[in-house]
């Protein structure tokens, strides 16, 4: 039986390549986006947390550690917001791997499948080839016990 050999089948394998990479990729960048919210989730519990306990101190001891802290609290929002601007840059990048993830995926299916049907359709050829052969096979061993009889048919006779 002859062997099944897909043309396309390079590109099959790059296509996997591509999506086992853009996989790894989008991975990164999901820890990165965690990563991100989980580091400004933290900054504002501690933002919180210290004017909690700004709140319970004395009035006078309040009103001195107050300035000092809205200054630092400006800091801290700057901060937050320049992780928040580079939380939005992960998701977008997130989303655009994403849609190039989804693409490759479909590609892959398609050409997998298209390998299938291939595979398929050779698997087909090759039996109505094997079937011929035997059936031509068939027709020689026919024909030459035919004439095989025919010839030993004399020499019964006599």
């Amino acid at each position: 039986m002859k062997r099944f050999k897909w043309p396309l089948q390079r590109l099959l394998d790059v296509t996997i390549q591509r999506e086992l990479s853009l996989r790894g990729e989008l991975l990164e960048l999901s820890r990165k986006v965690f990563r991100l919210r989980h580091q400004i989730l933290r900054r504002r519990a501690a933002h919180r947390t210290a004017l909690t306990a700004l709140a319970r101190e004395e009035f006078l001891r309040r009103i001195a550690r107050q300035e000092v802290f809205f200054k630092c609290s400006d800091a801290d929002e700057k901060q937050l917001r320049q992780l928040n601007e580079q939380l939005s840059e992960r998701e977008s990048q997130r989303s655009e791997t994403m849609q190039r993830f989804l693409k490759t995926k479909a590609s892959r299916e398609t050409l997998e499948r298209r390998r299938a049907e291939a595979r398929e359709l050779h698997m087909r050829e090759q039996m109505k080839l094997d079937q011929k052969q035997l059936d031509e096979g068939a027709q020689i061993a026919f024909a030459l016990n035919a004439i095989r009889s025919r010839l030993l048919e004399p020499e019964m006779g006599a």
